[in-house]
């Protein structure tokens, strides 16, 4: 065999003598948060692009306010069923 045949084994682990910038894991490791920060750049830019739709005007909403302090409090279940069960106890 010639010297440039020969295996070299100066005790070393496959990949040692390969700079951290060429090897897969370093990346993999790197990769993960970019993903997750340019998918988070991505959901604000759909949040901003995309407004959420105005469901009533500003009438409307006066309007139901205005509806919703006129009517009696809800009761619940609990103090409907006393209620009708024991109508002397009002």
């Amino acid at each position: 065999m010639t010297p440039t045949q020969q295996p070299q084994n100066n005790g070393l682990m496959p990949g040692e003598n390969v700079p951290w910038f060429k090897q897969f894991w370093p990346w993999f490791i790197i990769a993960l948060p970019a993903a997750a920060v340019t998918a988070s750049f991505v959901t604000l830019w759909l949040a901003i692009s995309n407004p959420d739709q105005v469901i009533v005007t500003d009438d409307e909403y006066r309007h139901l306010k205005s509806e919703l302090k006129a009517q009696p409090p809800a009761i619940d279940k609990e103090q409907a069923e006393t209620a009708e069960a024991d109508p002397s106890s009002n």
